[in-house]
């Protein structure tokens, strides 16, 4: 696909300059490196034919800071749209050491694309130019397109107390009240007005519900036009069975915001006594993690199979249309012949084809619904264990919160250790409701016939857990029973991750795998004998990668490869601090524990990690030794290698995926060029 944004004919005879970078190498020393590479180096891949190399490598020239201002000035003259908005948002960042980047930001300013002038009006802004700027990120703000207002509202914040002339419309704006709008706007305003404390948000439940998840973009909302009411023809090509195998049933019960913090995985404060005896019963995995420590991202690349980078739907709280070749992978089952249902969650950042599910409600009737000896796949949500009801009102815990087991980073106080408790009470309610969906099963007389799939959709809903790329964010339980094939009580340490989930569940069925998936088979199921007998080798997999991107009001951009004991972070916007202001987080009683405690100055060692102001370009951590990642390897020499190696390997992969969020998301309104 090609990018239809248009480059003005008045850029042209600046992009011959923007060759010339040689000139910055004498005045290099040899500790400037950032991820590896040299200033010039950084330069050189500005000229790549990879898109996604190009846009990497602004970003990382913004990381030199000060020292990069001319090499980012000349970069507003790139061919490349991407490039120039990234240009003009690093030179923006860095203020008033940017005053000499003064006209070509009037130039790029000039430009007939929204989405990019806005962050030409940002750099103006910052360089003392608010009444030439203001005027466009005001235009933004009113816009219908979701990413123009997010980020208008965003650069606005960040130009703080000189933006003043805003607060009238801000306010009109933040009056929407639907989804994530009024957050950004007030948190546009706190910082304008410069007050300390977040303001609340009268909005701030209704910003991740349970069904759908947020208000279509008025600029995509024809979405329903490419879901089509019933199978087109490339689904029914791949639906037809490659086997004679009788399809299985296939259940799924999904648990909301918890990490492996089961009995089963060596948790002994929990008390999850079915959970535990469902793991005697089938196959534990060790190492299964979702790529994005959100619900809506990890349910977008679940479904589809594919990373929602790759195809658009990275940032929580949006609403895209899917590519035309993009299916939900029930798609493919309802058109093999399965009964499918969905109870209840449909949060894709997308709307839930039609064609996905036979019923799709809370009142669904699961497997009772389908027609006699017809297979089927049930998926059951249970919202149990949600970040929201952590911070629930509530009487005395079950579990004794002086016995909680507080990660080091977590300030230790009776706040924080009553939600890790009401954490682990929640766990137990939801043993009893996953034993009684397992005894429902089993009253039906489907038990023996019926593959069972338990996981959670991200790591656990505390602070520093859910939205981050840490494993406490992104690692999961997954517990698989399948009477008489897997082998009761064992355990896979392979690397699993969420895109698996999709062929794993076509080839269960019998259906020909489409090539676009990015996942693989799980290897347990990969490594059973295919239909003549013959016994396919799973190649394990190296490394599984994660994104996090705008996290309701709060834009980031960090990317992770992990293998079997390393994790590394790519931070792309090392400016933004860790403890940047979500409202629905800051509703955690932790987070609001932790963030009275930094204000005042009672901090230290590991719990104020969080509360820096600026994030390392790179984080590398030995999750064996360090298993809550808190000291960071990246720039030790004896792990020199590991770096080298662990950022290649996202290199890469961002490559494969084709990483559209390297793309800001004003610019995302358009067809994405690779």
């Amino acid at each position: 696909m090609r990018n239809s944004l248009v480059r003005p004919n008045s850029f042209v005879l600046l992009t011959a300059v923007w060759v010339l970078v040689v000139t910055f190498q004498e005045r290099l020393s040899a500790a400037d490196v950032v991820a590896g590479r040299t200033l010039p180096e950084w330069l050189a891949e500005l000229q790549s034919p990879s898109s996604v190399a190009r846009r990497r490598a602004v970003l990382s020239v913004g990381a030199f800071g000060k020292s990069a201002v001319t090499e980012l000035t000349k970069a507003l003259a790139h061919e490349d749209t991407v490039v120039r908005y990234w240009a003009a948002s690093e030179l923006g960042d860095l203020g008033d050491a940017a005053k000499s980047a003064l006209e070509p930001l009037r130039m790029l300013h000039a430009e007939t694309v929204l989405g990019v002038r806005i962050a030409a009006a940002y750099g103006l802004c910052r360089v003392g130019q608010v009444e030439e700027g203001l005027p466009t990120l005001l235009e933004g703000l009113k816009s219908d397109t979701r990413g123009v207002w997010n980020s208008s509202a965003d650069f606005l914040a960040r130009i703080g107390p000189s933006a003043k002339a805003a607060i009238p419309t801000l306010e009109v704006e933040g009056k929407r009240g639907a989804d994530h709008i009024a957050d950004i706007c007030n948190e546009a305003l706190r910082r304008i007005r410069g007050v300390d404390q977040p303001v609340p948000s009268k909005t701030a439940n209704a910003t991740q519900g349970d069904a759908a998840g947020g208000q279509a973009n008025k600029k995509v909302a024809t979405a329903a036009v490419f879901s089509k009411v019933f199978f087109d023809e490339d689904v029914s090509r791949f639906a037809k069975p490659t086997t004679k195998n009788k399809q299985p049933n296939v259940l799924w019960i999904s648990a909301e915001d918890i990490s492996p913090s089961l009995g089963c995985y060596g948790d002994s404060y929990a008390i999850t006594p079915r959970l535990d005896q469902f793991a005697s019963e089938g196959v534990r995995f060790t190492r299964c993690f979702t790529h994005a420590g959100v619900c809506a991202i990890s349910r977008s690349g679940l479904i589809t199979g594919m990373y929602p980078v790759s195809i658009g739907s990275q940032h929580m709280r949006s609403q895209i249309v899917l590519p035309p070749n993009v299916k939900a992978f029930s798609e493919y089952l309802r058109a093999a012949g399965y009964w499918t249902t969905n109870r209840s969650k449909t949060d894709y950042n997308f709307l839930p084809p039609k064609a996905a599910w036979d019923e799709n409600s809370p009142q669904s009737r699961d497997w009772r619904g389908r027609a006699a000896g017809q297979p089927f796949f049930s998926v059951i949500n249970l919202t149990t264990t949600h970040e929201s009801q952590i911070r629930g009102k509530f009487g005395e815990t079950l579990h004794d919160p002086a016995k909680a087991q507080l990660p080091p980073y977590i300030p230790d106080t009776p706040v924080t250790r009553r939600d890790w408790a009401r954490y682990a009470d929640l766990l137990t309610t939801l043993d009893q409701q996953v034993a009684a969906i397992l005894d429902q099963l089993e009253a039906d007389g489907l038990a023996q016939d019926t593959i069972v799939f338990f996981w959670g959709d991200h790591g656990q809903g505390l602070s520093r857990g859910k939205r981050w790329l840490y494993d406490s964010g992104t690692r999961t339980p997954l517990i698989i029973r399948w009477p008489g094939t897997l082998k009761p009580g064992s355990v896979s340490d392979d690397l699993v991750c969420f895109l698996d989930f999709a062929p794993t569940m076509l080839r269960l069925a019998g259906v020909e795998l489409p090539s676009h998936l990015q996942g693989r088979v799980l290897p347990p199921i990969e490594k059973l004998k295919s239909a003549d007998g013959s016994r396919p080798s799973a190649v394990g997999r190296e490394y599984i990668f994660g994104h996090r991107d705008r996290m309701d009001e709060t834009y980031d951009l960090i990317r992770s490869a992990r293998d079997t004991r390393f994790k590394y972070l790519r931070n792309y916007a090392p400016r933004r601090p860790y403890a940047q202001n979500v409202t629905y987080m800051n509703q955690m009683p932790t987070m609001r524990e932790w963030r009275r405690l930094n204000a005042e100055g009672q901090l230290s060692g590991a719990t104020a990690l969080h509360f820096r102001e600026t994030k390392p370009v790179e984080e590398l951590f030995d999750t064996e030794a360090d298993p809550h990642e808190v000291v960071n390897l990246a720039d030790r020499p004896e792990h020199a290698e590991t770096l080298k190696r662990m950022r290649a390997a996202l290199e890469r992969w961002q490559e494969d995926v084709y990483d559209s969020g390297l793309i800001p998301e004003p610019l995302l309104v358009t067809p994405l060029e690779r």
